[in-house]
């Protein structure tokens, strides 16, 4: 550990010395926030510039910007952002001094042949993002969806990831197995964030403002996910609006803006907003109703309902501006799904409880004090709780009845305090740091009774720091080089994790990018590598006898801007895994040191991306090659033998993959979406005979097949047939009763292809029967706003 010492703190010194330097500029500085003028809400990836200068930037996820480096003069400041009037100001830099200046942009269409530069120019020329794209509810709200729009459905659509089933919205990117994505809404870690076993994403889209996906090459802000990260930026509220107490005194305190919804054939969604005080506030409600509508059923046909399912998502965003400088925002959530049935009537009677769901609450303190800084501090609380309880109660011929329980519970509980501090030196240095404190408790309890079979309760920290130089020597190289510095508390060593990024514009339009780094996780969730479909995860933190699941990324690629609204990108990468872990298919029950085995592995692949975000007509066409090989030593001979199962390609391993999405706007009313997927189905394990089992008492004439055992083949060395969907939808906004709505409809798997999900063996007959994913299945819904 010492010998890093040096390095390190001559890098933070030589870092330190050169900031100095550089921030005695000759030079004036602006910054300022971006908003729409009806509602308050900041405007995203903008475009701020002083004009005929070549100087500007872009505003980031809080609507923020700021321009160093600007010779003293006379400019005129211009906004540009799509579907937004140009704005323009006069202003004057004078050399050694800044300026705020705030905007309030009013929307406006776009009229005649009006050239409009978006930020997204700004972040081509300036921003370093390999691996990375944003999305706006724009792109999630208009393509087809599953019964109702999905960020993480939208995301499966992108070259690189993949979903493990039509039956899931859990995320597989680059091979990586979904516990490995960071996701995070306002910057809240959350853990599980599914409903009905993975169908369906815990977030409401009506509550999203943005949302930053990064496939890989992440910078050293984020840690203790070794695949990719899902950066939700949650809405703030209309605050501009007065609708409810417009003249009154409380409206001077509180009021509501508008309030909408949607009902559809799974849910009713809700979401009100307005000013509160100094700032504003959202709150949004999901829930299913389908137990409701079989309660009046099983009423009226005079039953017991003996089953129940449901679940529902609450987020609310609380925003109080203290004064120019200061702002603090309180954020909250809650998501829970529960089951519940009985079965048995008479001798023997089954009741089953199943809940699982997460709530988080968190508070963050934003401070601008100038154009140079910006701080971030939260405190955040994440609690993820599974449990299940089952009861058998059996009666005997005298009456007498016994009870016997069986109990799974599963709990997380997240205590995190993190800052984060921009110094934004110049034009050409930006310099990060920060730290994180993680407090987490894992509780794992399984009983059956009054006697508990396995009781984990582990409390672990993991503290980490950060420091991170972002350079620009001159106009077509940036380098962005970090450090993540973490201590986990169940292991003794200090886990050094650098990463690089750099673009190199090899011309005006086309640039070279490209990131490695190092990565770790310390929490993870038990992989069955047989598993068909996985309900909900089991998190354990890593023990202390097993090392941490490590990666390195390797990232080349090309970016060419084609235009104002079209862009490609042609990536391939490198993940090599110098540990993982999988349930140890050999383990005795009896030791708990043996659960997993530690394995490495290998995965590369290519990735073409080429997409219109502006016009009629949207979308993006997408291709990605994809090869994962592992190794483990499961007979624990110290050798890794590839006949002995041992060498393997993972369940997540997709040679090819092709996706197109399309979004066309007809008129302001009317509106259609395509999505396609044609790519290579899911590994499995076949079975290739069937065996008499020593195992059983006797040999029964009437069913021979009683006691067979099933012969497996090499593990993984099989593929479902090719997998194709195609999905539709229309969309047209109406008025019933003078109420702005927008009617859609949408139909999942138009051509009816039969996708296999999984074999069936029938040894009676003799028959292997292939089990579907979703059919043609229509489905519609309504929106409205108040």
């Amino acid at each position: 550990m010492n010998k890093f010492h040096p390095c390190f703190k001559i890098l933070v010194l030589f870092v330190l010395i050169l900031s100095f330097g550089l921030s005695q500029s000759r030079y004036g500085r602006l910054n300022g926030f971006l908003r729409d003028a009806e509602t308050g809400e900041p405007l995203l990836y903008a475009n701020v510039s002083l004009k005929n200068s070549g100087i500007g930037a872009a505003t980031d996820n809080s609507g923020y910007y700021i321009i160093t480096n600007i010779p003293a003069g006379n400019y005129t400041l211009q906004v540009m952002m799509m579907g937004y009037a140009r704005t323009e100001k006069e202003i004057a830099v004078v050399a050694g001094l800044e300026e705020r200046h705030d905007f309030e942009i009013q929307p406006s269409a776009i009229e005649g042949q009006e050239v409009i530069v978006t930020g997204d120019r700004q972040r081509f020329e300036k921003e370093i993002e390999v691996s990375s794209v944003s999305l706006s509810m724009r792109d999630v709200k208009t393509m087809p969806a599953f019964v109702e729009a999905d960020i993480f459905r939208t995301l499966q659509l992108l070259p690189g990831v993949q979903s493990s089933s039509d039956f899931s919205s859990a995320l597989v990117v680059r091979g990586g197995s979904p516990d490995e994505n960071l996701i995070m809404l306002d910057g809240i870690e959350i853990y599980n964030p599914f409903h009905l076993g993975g169908v369906f994403s815990t977030f409401n889209a009506d509550a999203i403002a943005d949302a930053e996906f990064m496939a890989g090459g992440y910078p050293a802000y984020y840690g203790n996910r070794i695949s990719s990260v899902l950066s939700i930026t949650g809405r703030e509220g209309d605050s501009r609006k007065n609708k409810l107490f417009k003249g009154k005194q409380l409206g001077e305190f509180f009021d509501v803006s508008q309030v909408r919804g949607e009902v559809n054939l799974l849910s009713s969604k809700l979401l009100a907003e307005g000013p509160l005080l100094k700032g504003s506030w959202m709150l949004s409600g999901r829930r299913t109703y389908f137990d409701q509508v079989a309660r009046v059923y099983y009423w009226y046909v005079d039953e017991p309902m003996e089953w129940q399912y449901y679940f529902y998502d609450i987020q609310g965003k609380i925003i109080q501006n203290l004064n120019p400088t200061n702002r603090l925002t309180f954020s909250h959530y809650a998501g829970k799904d529960r089951i519940f049935f009985e079965v048995g009537r008479s001798s023997n009677e089954v009741t089953f409880n199943w809940d699982w769901g997460n709530t988080t609450n968190s508070a963050n303190w934003r401070w601008i004090p100038n154009s140079r800084f910006v701080s971030n501090l939260s405190f955040a609380n994440t609690v993820y709780k599974f449990d299940v309880d089952m009861e058998l109660t059996a009666t005997d011929t005298a009456g007498q009845t016994s009870t016997t329980s069986f109990v799974i519970f599963n709990k997380i509980d997240d205590w995190t305090l993190k800052e984060n501090l921009d110094w934004f030196i110049s034009s050409e240095h930006t310099l990060t740091t920060g730290f994180e404190i993680k407090d987490l408790g894992v509780d794992f309890e399984l009983s059956q009774g009054d006697q508990k079979l396995l009781d984990q309760d582990q409390a672990n920290m993991i503290y980490s720091g950060i420091v991170q130089e972002r350079w620009q020597p001159n106009p077509v190289i940036m380098l962005q080089a970090g450090l993540r510095v973490s201590k986990y508390s169940a292991h003794e060593n200090t886990y050094f994790e650098p990463r690089l990024g750099f673009k190199y514009l090899l011309s005006t339009n086309l640039a070279l990018k490209g990131a490695w780094g190092k990565y770790n996780q310390f929490l993870f969730t038990a992989q069955d590598e047989d598993a068909i479909l996985s309900i909900v995860d089991f998190w354990n933190p890593i023990p202390e006898n097993y090392k941490a699941k490590s990666v390195e990324h390797y990232i080349l690629g090309f970016e060419q801007w084609l235009g104002e609204g079209w862009f490609a990108s042609l990536e391939g990468y490198y993940k090599p895994y110098s540990n993982t872990l999988v349930i140890n298919p050999n383990q005795d029950f009896i030791d708990q040191d043996d659960d997993y085995t530690e394995g490495t592995a290998e995965i590369y692949g290519t990735e073409v991306l080429l997409k219109k975000n502006s016009g009629k007509l949207t979308g993006w066409l997408g291709y990605s090659y994809m090869k994962s090989e592992q190794e483990f030593d499961f007979n624990g001979d110290g050798d890794i033998v590839a006949s002995d199962g041992e060498v393997y390609s993972s369940k997540y391993d997709q040679p090819h993959s092709f996706n197109l999405v399309l979004n066309y706007t007809l008129n302001k009313k009317n509106a259609f979406g395509l999505t396609m997927t044609s790519s290579s189905s899911n590994l499995y394990t076949p079975t290739v005979g069937y065996v008499y089992s020593q195992n059983g008492s006797y040999y029964d004439l009437a069913n021979p097949y009683r006691n067979m055992d099933e012969l497996k083949g090499f593990r993984n060395s099989a593929r479902y047939p090719k997998y194709f969907r195609m999905d539709v939808s229309y969309s047209r906004q109406i008025t019933p009763f003078g109420i702005d709505g927008l009617f859609k409809i949408q139909v999942i798997n138009v051509t009816n292809h039969f996708n296999t999900f999984f074999y069936n063996w029938d040894l009676a007959e003799g028959t292997v029967e292939g089990i579907g994913m979703f059919p043609f299945f229509p489905t519609f819904g309504v929106e409205f706003k108040l």
